[in-house]
């Protein structure tokens, strides 16, 4: 498909977003026709920074670490159901987990060819990086969110922009030493309405990182702004499925207090789950009317493409 023939596809679907919903509930695809592309793994929910554009304090559920054992357990079922790709982020700074290399290192032995995280960089030091290369992490983001010290550590507060930067360009030099491609260095920067640090930003990571990624922020499904005008379904109550730290399985990443939970992984399978009553009545809810709540403040699926339907027929 070319570029323009996309832009002309998404720009029908998103408007025609009510018809697509009511397709997509007169179809039944209330039960997702397919298992999850992405099984996102919250190795911890404890942060060292207090980013200005977080909603951190709003969190009130319990903090803590993901147990090796529900772990494991997770990735044995994932394995046996095919899915491949698993993240080990939700809502934290996953390298708090100190045993985050040997997940790591789990997984990919075990059947999980993509193996992805987000983290602020301000933990990885150079012993780290070198063993998440050994244990063959596929990809790893990380937040920088400026092109320079001052506006770094007036909104990523708690780090130090020195340590950070540092953290990243040994990184990257451990990965072309030690001769792999893995795993992929991605750079993400946030929009703060100051296109010069953007520019500089992109000039000086584009040369050090396989991708810069661009976003705008999101407003944390209504925590930050409470109004959301997106109409088209999101995908990922049908194309993710987000496991909290204590194996309670939540609505998605944007409900970072687990206000909707729609199972439990120490007592259930994600087989048992993933098309289960609990999880069937909230993507009726999202099609019939743009529910449950948290859906209808969120405005996380503006970054999407539409698209994403297709994986649905």
């Amino acid at each position: 498909m070319t570029r323009h023939v996309r832009r002309a596809a998404e720009r029908l679907l998103t408007a025609n977003a009510r018809p697509v919903r009511r397709l997509l509930a007169a179809t039944g695809r209330d039960r997702a026709p397919r298992l999850p592309d992405i099984v996102q793994i919250e190795s911890t929910n404890l942060c060292n920074a207090k980013c200005v554009f977080c909603p951190r304090d709003e969190m009130h559920r319990r903090q803590g670490v993901m147990d090796f054992d529900l772990f494991r357990k997770i990735v044995d079922e994932c394995a046996a159901l095919g899915i491949t790709h698993v993240r080990m982020h939700n809502y934290g700074e996953a390298f708090l987990d100190r045993q985050l290399v040997e997940k790591v290192r789990y997984a990919k032995s075990h059947g999980i060819a993509e193996v992805g995280m987000i983290s602020n960089g301000s933990l990885i030091t150079e012993d780290i990086a070198r063993a998440m290369i050994e244990a063959g992490l596929d990809a790893i983001n990380i937040s920088v969110d400026a092109a320079g010290k001052e506006v770094f550590e007036r909104t990523r507060v708690h780090l130090d922009y020195d340590t950070v930067i540092g953290n990243i360009r040994t990184l990257a030099r451990l990965r072309q030493e030690m001769g792999r491609k893995r795993p992929r260095l991605i750079l993400s920067f946030v929009r703060q309405h100051d296109s010069a640090d953007e520019r500089a930003f992109i000039e000086e990571w584009s040369r050090v990182a396989d991708k810069v990624h661009i976003t705008d922020l999101h407003n944390w499904a209504g925590t930050l702004n409470a109004t959301s005008d997106v109409n088209y379904p999101c995908y990922r109550l049908w194309l993710t499925f987000t496991v909290l730290w204590d194996g309670r399985v939540s609505l998605c990443c944007a409900d970072f207090d687990g206000r909707n939970v729609l199972g439990d992984l120490r007592t259930q399978t994600i087989a048992q789950i993933w098309n289960s009553p609990a999880y069937r009545a909230v993507r009726r809810q999202h099609l019939q009317s743009g529910g449950p709540e948290i859906c209808r403040s969120c405005d996380l699926p503006k970054k999407d493409s539409p698209l994403w339907v297709g994986k649905l027929v």
